[in-house]
């Protein structure tokens, strides 16, 4: 009976023996520095179980923020994740280097946290999957477009017409000229706040968004020859020596034939009776200048002449007091 009671206390003694020594299994993983260590421990707590693994805890608490409490009772297999409490510095842009605290794991999860967003243009000059550690130094560019409106001038012709209405030598403006218009989008690019220069020049694009003719500018040229009419008694005091005889004058142009003499009429050209002038006389005729009698008309009879002239506004502004004293000069 002894010996039954003496085997049960040994029996008690030794599962409690067993139960107070039981280990269990710790995974802790190190978020900064992609390391996980494994425990077999006895510890009551987390805390308890990486000191014995020989870290230092108050290093660990200013460093960590862990996944399951520090003093919290271990009662199974654990997986405990430590997020760093890393200093991060940020660059965003032109704005200066500001310092977080943050437990984030990645870059992509702290600008997240913070609100940072990214243009379409902006740069991250680190991945977003890149894990956070402690001191890192995170750097956006920012990168934007602006735009602003160019205006190239382009000049109007002049056309010259000519107007033989218009005396000769003279210019007149029929219409005025306006200049057209190359309207370009111009672009540019800026990082943090200033130009994008390439090779040292800025980055600078255009881009032809509307066209305006120019309008040409109309002049006429004059092409009627002057005509001085004068009276008979101004004539006679500056007509040159000859024969005076008086006349009455009309005039003619071109009518597409051949003069009486078979010439072509030109300036110069006079119609006479060769009763009176015969054909191949030069005449001076005052208002007119000099002249050769050599062509005829049916209405040309007795004292009377008739003038030609190259165009007909040249004739309509021949004096209309056509009676002259003429000269014979052979």
């Amino acid at each position: 009976m002894r010996k039954v009671l003496l085997s049960g206390f040994l029996l008690s003694l030794i599962v409690g023996l067993l139960t107070g020594c039981s280990s269990e299994v710790v995974k802790v993983t190190f978020a900064d520095e992609s390391k996980q260590i494994v425990l077999n421990t006895s510890k009551n707590t987390l805390a308890e179980a990486l000191v014995e693994e020989g870290y230092k805890l108050e290093d660990l608490k200013n460093r960590y923020k862990p996944s399951f409490a520090w003093d919290k009772e271990i009662d199974g297999p654990l997986d405990v994740k430590l997020a760093c409490k890393c200093e991060v510095r940020l660059q965003d842009g032109s704005n200066g280097i500001e310092s977080y605290i943050t437990t984030a794991a990645t870059v992509g999860e702290f600008l997240e946290e913070e609100d940072v967003k990214l243009g379409e243009l902006d740069e991250l000059q680190i991945a977003a999957d890149t894990k956070i550690e402690d001191q890192m130094v995170i750097v956006i560019d920012r990168l934007e477009k602006k735009t602003s409106e160019k205006i190239d001038k382009v000049p109007f012709k002049t056309v010259n017409k000519k107007d033989d209405s218009l005396e000769k030598g003279k210019k007149k403006t029929d219409k005025k000229g306006k200049e057209g218009q190359k309207i370009y989008e111009v672009t540019q690019l800026y990082k943090n706040g200033k130009p994008v220069e390439k090779d040292g020049k800025p980055v600078i694009t255009e881009k032809l968004i509307k066209t305006i003719e120019p309008i040409d500018q109309i002049v006429k040229i004059g092409t009627k020859e002057k005509v001085v009419a004068s009276t008979p008694a101004s004539a006679s005091a500056s007509s040159p020596a000859g024969k005076k005889i008086t006349v009455k004058t009309t005039w003619y142009t071109a009518t597409g034939n051949q003069t009486a003499t078979g010439t072509w009429p030109k300036k110069g050209t006079i119609a006479v009776d060769p009763n009176v002038i015969p054909l191949g006389t030069r005449l001076y005729v005052p208002g007119y200048g000099y002249g050769v009698a050599e062509d005829t008309g049916g209405a040309i009879k007795g004292n009377k002449i008739d003038l030609f002239f190259p165009t007909r506004s040249q004739g309509q502004s021949w004096n209309h007091n056509p009676t002259l004293t003429i000269t014979i000069l052979d």
